[in-house]
């Protein structure tokens, strides 16, 4: 359904994205990948979203590199250069809105603590922020720029579960902002259907509330 595109950052360097949806979509919504890379699954994600009627698109961080090594992942993750991350994120935000379109951010994992980068680094262009078992931000005055409400989805096998989701949830209150918590009993991973910690069940109810929630902030 969609189409490989080149965005240009700040600094005049060209990053990929995985573009689905028409032009004029009332809404559109960014989704991050896992420390894997850009893997076909997130290609999907933005498939079903353009089918939804979003504009979807998701952004290649890693320039192309793609892993099933979950060692490899791990020293891309260690080794981005956030700044550069940084200024793909706002190029993606900034060519998604357009026009006041409304938009929001989801990404799981790695993808997820992008998310909320993204949403800090613009918080009056992003309308809502959906992440899935990832590193939580609980400093209550980063977290108060935030504009939209954030949907946390939570992996209970993890093991810092349900801490995090206390300490998030603690740090959110302090900062003044909306958050909704929903949580499976499912491993991390376990909306990835590469993985060995897939989840099909608790996998489509996370889909169920990503897409509720997106329905209700992006009206």
């Amino acid at each position: 359904m969609g189409r490989d595109v080149t965005l240009t950052c700040a600094d005049k360097d060209g990053f990929d994205c995985y573009l689905a949806g028409k032009a004029n979509a009332g809404a559109a919504v960014m989704i991050l990948h896992e420390w894997w890379g850009l893997k076909p699954h997130n290609r999907r994600w933005a498939d079903r979203l353009a089918e939804a009627g979003y504009l979807a698109m998701a952004v290649d961080l890693y320039d192309g590199r793609v892993t099933d090594d979950s060692e490899v992942a791990a020293t891309w993750m260690r080794e981005i250069d956030q700044q550069a991350a940084d200024r793909k994120l706002v190029a993606a935000i900034d060519y998604l809105t357009g026009s006041d379109r409304p938009l929001a951010v989801y990404g799981c994992s790695f993808g997820g603590k992008q998310a909320m980068q993204a949403s800090l680094l613009r918080p009056e262009k992003i309308n809502a922020t959906v992440l899935a078992y990832c590193r939580m931000e609980t400093d209550p005055e980063k977290l108060s720029r935030l504009q939209g409400p954030v949907l946390a989805i939570y992996a209970q096998q993890e093991r810092n579960w349900p801490q995090k989701q206390e300490d998030f949830e603690s740090a959110m209150q302090a900062a003044g902002g909306a958050t909704r918590s929903v949580g499976y009993d499912a491993a991390h991973g376990f909306t990835n259907p590469e993985s060995p910690r897939y989840d099909l069940q608790a996998d489509a109810a996370a889909w169920s509330e990503l897409t509720a929630f997106l329905q209700e902030q992006l009206a």
